[in-house]
C-alpha cells in the first residue's frame, strides 16, 4: 500500500466538515494538491478556497482515477458517490483508515476523550507553537483568529490529533503518548451500550507506546492499571493536582493559571494539557505563558458580541455533561440573569440522554428549546423538543421567532448563551442584528 505522503493529489468527500477540513488544510500545506466535494458553500469551505483548497458542490462529472487519495467523511455513504465501484481501491478509504495510515508515517501525540478534545487539542498545539517548536496538528475545529484546525509542521516534530471515539475512528490509530480526558454516555447508537464504550477506550489506552495521561477525577479513567500513567485532577494521589478556582500543583509547587477559558472543567483540561507538554521538555513556566495567551476555539463558549450590557455567547455544547459544564461556568460569572437558547442535536441523542438534557438546563435562569437539528437522521415517533418541561423551560419552535423573545425579556448584566452541535451558532449574530436595528 501506497504512503499517504506519496500522494500527490487528493479528493476528500465532505470536506466542510470540521474534521473533514482540517485534514484537508493539513494535506496541502504538506504539498498535495486537495480537491473536495460538499453540499453547500459555507464558512468553512471559503476558509478553505482562501488557502488554495478548490471546493465543489456537485459531483456529477467526477471520475475515479487510481493516483488521487480520496478519502470520505463517515456523513457519506460511498454506495451514493461516484467511488461506489472502487470502495476496495486502496487508494479509496474512510477517515479512520486515513488517520491510521498517517499514523504509522508520523509520531502521535493523541487527545481523546468524550468531552473537551478538541479545545484540548488546540490549546496543546498553541503551547508547542508559542515556545518556537512547529508541530502539526489536526482538530476538528476553527480557533478564534479564524484559522481551520490544520496545520503542516517541522517533520522533526509530533502531530497532535484530534483522536475521536466516534465510530471507534481511534480504534487501529498508532499513539505515541496519549491525553484522555473522560469518558462519558455518548455515541451509544454506535457502540451498543455503555461498557462496549469504555472497553474501546480501554483498548487504545493500552496500545499506547509511551505515556498516558489520565483525568484521574473520571470514575471510569481511574480505575485503568497501566505502567505508564501519568495523572491529574483533584485528589493529593495524583502528579498533577488541580486547585479551584486557579491553580496548578506542579512537581511539587503550586502555580497560578492565567486563562480567558472559564470553567472548572477547562482548568482539568489545562491540567491535561500540561501534563502532556511537560513530556516534551517545555518548562512549566514556558506552558504557562503560552496559555496566558490562547484565546480558545470557535463555539467553545465564544463571545460574540453586547448589546446594552448583555453579552452574547456561543457554544458547541450538546451532550449533558457539556451543557452542565458550560451553564454552570457562564451562570457564576453572570451579575443578572442567564438565557441559555438550546438547541438539541439528532433525535436518536435527544431520545437517549432526554432526561439528563431536560435536567442539564435547569441551571439556567431562562431555557429557550428550539426544535431537534436532525443532522440527517429520520424523525423518531414521539422524539420531540416539546416534550421538555420545567418551570424556566420554554418552547419554541422556530429560531426566527427567538429574537423577539430574547428582546421582550433580557435587561442589562443578563448573559445569552446560544448552545448546541446544527444551525443554533447562526442565531446569536441574528439576535444582535435584531436588537441593534
Amino acid at each position: 500500500m501506497k504512503l499517504i505522503k506519496q500522494y500527490k493529489e487528493v479528493f476528500i468527500l465532505g470536506i466542510g466538515g470540521s474534521g473533514m477540513s482540517s485534514i484537508a488544510k493539513y494535506l496541502k500545506q504538506r504539498g498535495a494538491l486537495v480537491k473536495g466535494y460538499d453540499q453547500r458553500t459555507s464558512y468553512i469551505t471559503n476558509l478553505l478556497e482562501n488557502d488554495g483548497v478548490r471546493t465543489y458542490q456537485d459531483m456529477d462529472n467526477k471520475i475515479y482515477n487510481k493516483d488521487v487519495l480520496y478519502v470520505i467523511s463517515s456523513a457519506f455513504k460511498i454506495e451514493d458517490t461516484f467511488l461506489k465501484n472502487y470502495k476496495t481501491k486502496e487508494n479509496v478509504m474512510t477517515r479512520p483508515k486515513f488517520l491510521d495510515l498517517l499514523s504509522k508515517e508520523v509520531d502521535i501525540i493523541g487527545i481523546t476523550g468524550s468531552h473537551g478534545k478538541t479545545s484540548t487539542t488546540a490549546l496543546i498545539a498553541h503551547i508547542f507553537h508559542f515556545n518556537n517548536k512547529n508541530v502539526s496538528y489536526i482538530y476538528g475545529g476553527v480557533n478564534s483568529f479564524g484559522n481551520i484546525g490544520g496545520h503542516f509542521g517541522d517533520e522533526n516534530y509530533p502531530l497532535v490529533l484530534e483522536t475521536d471515539e466516534a465510530f471507534n475512528t481511534f480504534e487501529n490509530i498508532e499513539i505515541d503518548n496519549l491525553l484522555v480526558t473522560n469518558i462519558d454516555n455518548d455515541h451509544l447508537d454506535y457502540y451498543g451500550n455503555f461498557f462496549n464504550l469504555v472497553k474501546a477506550f480501554n483498548e487504545v489506552i493500552n496500545k499506547v507506546k509511551h505515556t498516558v495521561v489520565i483525568n484521574n477525577d473520571d470514575d471510569n479513567l481511574n480505575k485503568i492499571q497501566n505502567d505508564n500513567l501519568l495523572t491529574y485532577g483533584e485528589n493529593d494521589e495524583v502528579d498533577i493536582k488541580i486547585i479551584e478556582p486557579n491553580v496548578i500543583s506542579y512537581q511539587g509547587n503550586n502555580y497560578k493559571v492565567d486563562s480567558v477559558l472559564i470553567g472548572k472543567h477547562y482548568l482539568s483540561n489545562i491540567a491535561g494539557a500540561i501534563a502532556i507538554c511537560g513530556l516534551y521538555e517545555l518548562s512549566i513556566s514556558e506552558i504557562l505563558e503560552a496559555i496566558s495567551t490562547f484565546s480558545g476555539v470557535k463555539r467553545r463558549m465564544e463571545y460574540i458580541g453586547t448589546y446594552n450590557n448583555v453579552k452574547f455567547y456561543d457554544d458547541y455544547g450538546h451532550h449533558p455533561t457539556e451543557i452542565k459544564a458550560t451553564i454552570t461556568a457562564l451562570k457564576n460569572k453572570t451579575s443578572g440573569k442567564l438565557f441559555v437558547i438550546f438547541q438539541p442535536h439528532r433525535f436518536s441523542r435527544t431520545r437517549d440522554n432526554f432526561q439528563h438534557l431536560q435536567e442539564s438546563l435547569k441551571d439556567a435562569d431562562f431555557a429557550v428549546v428550539t426544535d431537534i437539528y436532525s443532522a440527517g437522521e429520520e424523525p423518531i415517533p414521539g422524539i420531540s423538543s416539546k416534550n421538555f418541561k420545567g418551570e424556566n423551560i420554554k418552547y419554541i419552535k422556530s429560531l426566527r421567532s427567538v429574537p423577539i423573545y430574547i428582546k421582550d425579556n433580557i435587561t442589562s448584566e443578563d448573559n445569552v448563551l446560544t448552545l448546541g452541535a446544527g444551525d443554533v451558532t447562526l442565531l446569536g449574530p441574528q439576535i444582535l442584528k435584531y436588537l441593534h436595528d
